[in-house]
């Protein structure tokens, strides 16, 4: 399993896949120990070249559903782009310093500002995954970059993402407590629990999740973890039967191989076909009640895949030692639920 793929079972509110752009950028910083602040050196708007600061404003438009943008200050800066930001909270954009490039957009909109279309979008997925709840939607973000093209609307327990292109959404969340949970939901993540600890670990977090991913065939599901935050639980919400499972200690530290690196450290299959089912199969037995006798294997880098015509495919990745850490179980018709 990748990285982003981890990090958004753990959140499961989905989101973003990929590490923000604005992780290594610094805002003005002030000296310390003087009776009064004095700022660090940050270049104004006007310093900037304007057709640079023209490209930036319409970059933000372009994405602001007609809401005006009128650009405020760098608010940020690393050694290859500033960050401009716009006024009235309205978002930000990445320019590089060299090119003068827009390589990063954000605009900030309320729900009413977007077309009707997506408001619909967002409305209906979330009355599907439960018709019960009322939702609201405080926040709307039109993000915009290399790795990332999406409406990203978000309220008090919800959660939708939107693809810009297709205007079908990409991943929906709600949120719950444990006591707002089926019974028998939160005892079958439970004895999962118990089986992936062997019995060490048996506290739940108490926010349970159902959530909607296209990418990875979720139709709904329910997203469990332990307080320690070492197990990952992925229970079908039509189903009640086990679909995932994460040990993400197994993946940590010493274990961590990076999604660059995973070709050259797994470029030589670690397991035969016959051992990958002996490695996996007890596994699959304790936690997800399936035998993988009779399976065909296949293999990339550290992914194997387990195969059986009338049977659900199964996905399982390991570590650079060979262990298992991660399973999901797939039915025929490709949809988890």
């Amino acid at each position: 399993m990748k990285k982003q793929m981890i990090v958004a079972v753990s959140m499961v509110a989905l989101l973003l896949a990929a590490a923000s752009p604005f992780a290594n950028m610094e805002t003005p910083v002030y000296a310390a120990g003087q009776g009064e602040a004095v700022k660090a050196e940050m270049k104004t708007l006007a310093q900037l070249d304007k057709n640079v600061v023209e490209a930036a404003r319409q970059a933000m438009q372009k994405q602001a559903s007609g809401i005006p943008i009128e650009l405020d200050r760098i608010s940020g800066e690393n050694a290859d782009c500033w960050v401009i930001s716009a006024k009235d909270s309205r978002g930000e954009v990445l320019v590089t310093k060299k090119e003068g490039k827009v390589v990063f957009v954000k605009v900030t909109l309320k729900f009413n500002e977007v077309a009707a279309n997506l408001q619909n979008t967002v409305t209906s997925t979330l009355k599907g995954m439960d018709a019960k709840r009322a939702y609201v939607i405080d926040s709307v973000e039109r993000i915009n970059w290399e790795k990332e093209n999406d409406w990203q609307f978000n309220g008090k327990d919800v959660s939708v993402s939107i693809d810009a292109q297709t205007g079908k959404v990409n991943t929906a969340s709600l949120r719950y407590t444990a006591q707002q949970m089926n019974a028998k939901v939160v005892e079958t993540a439970h004895k999962t629990l118990k089986s992936l600890s062997n019995g060490n670990t048996q506290v739940l977090l108490p926010d349970v999740t159902l959530v909607k991913d296209t990418q990875r065939h979720w139709d709904q599901v329910w997203s469990f973890m332990d307080s320690s935050r070492t197990y990952s639980i992925i229970i079908g919400a039509k189903t009640g039967k086990v679909v995932s499972a994460t040990i993400f200690n197994e993946f940590s530290n010493d274990n961590y191989v990076s999604d660059e690196d995973i070709p050259k450290v797994f470029a030589k299959p670690f397991y035969t076909k016959e051992k990958a089912i002996v490695a996996v199969n007890p596994m699959m037995k304790k936690v997800f009640n399936l035998d993988l006798s009779g399976y065909t294997v296949s293999s990339k880098y550290n992914e194997y895949t387990f195969t059986k015509k009338g049977k659900p495919t199964v996905i399982a990745s390991i570590n650079k030692k060979g262990v298992f850490y991660d399973f999901t179980v797939t039915p025929e018709n490709g949809l988890i639920n």
